[in-house]
C-alpha cells in the first residue's frame, strides 16, 4: 500500500489544497517530477502547469499554478505558488476568454504587453484550460 503524506499548495492570497495524499505530480521548470511518500528533500522552481495528485480514496485531482517553488520531504510536499486554483473551481468560459485575450496580447493586438509577457500569460491561460478540462 502507498505511503500517505500531507499535500499544501498555498498562493499568495489563499489556501488551495491541505490534504493527504499518495502521490504528486508537479511542474518543474526542468520537466514535471514525481512524489511518493518517503521520497528525499527537494526544493524545486516549477512552471506555469497543473499539480496533480491521487488522495487517499485512489482518485486524481488537478491544481493549476503559475510557477512558483515546490518543497519536498519524507512526509509532505508544500508548494508556494504565484498563483493557484484547483481545478473544479475554474470557470471553463473564464478560462477560454483569458486564452483569447492572451492570443490577441501575443499577435500585438493589445499594445500594453511585450511578447515575452504575452507568452507567459498564453502559457497560464492555456494551463488554466487544461485544468479546467481535466476537472469536468
Amino acid at each position: 500500500m502507498a505511503r500517505e503524506f500531507h499535500l499544501s499548495v498555498v498562493a499568495p492570497d489563499k489556501s488551495v489544497i491541505e490534504t493527504s495524499v499518495v502521490s504528486v505530480t508537479a511542474p518543474g521548470t526542468e520537466g514535471y517530477f514525481g512524489v511518493q511518500g518517503g521520497h528525499l528533500p527537494l526544493i524545486a522552481a516549477l512552471k506555469p502547469g497543473i499539480v496533480e495528485y491521487t488522495d487517499t480514496n485512489t482518485q486524481r485531482r488537478y491544481v493549476y499554478v503559475g510557477g512558483g517553488f515546490a518543497e519536498v520531504g519524507p512526509d509532505h510536499v508544500t508548494v508556494l505558488a504565484d498563483e493557484a486554483e484547483h481545478a473544479d473551481a475554474i470557470d471553463l468560459a473564464k478560462a477560454e476568454q483569458l486564452l483569447e485575450e492572451a492570443r490577441l496580447s501575443l499577435r500585438g493586438e493589445d499594445s500594453s504587453m511585450n511578447n515575452g509577457d504575452a507568452l507567459l500569460e498564453l502559457e497560464r491561460a492555456l494551463t488554466r484550460y487544461k485544468a479546467a478540462r481535466l476537472a469536468k
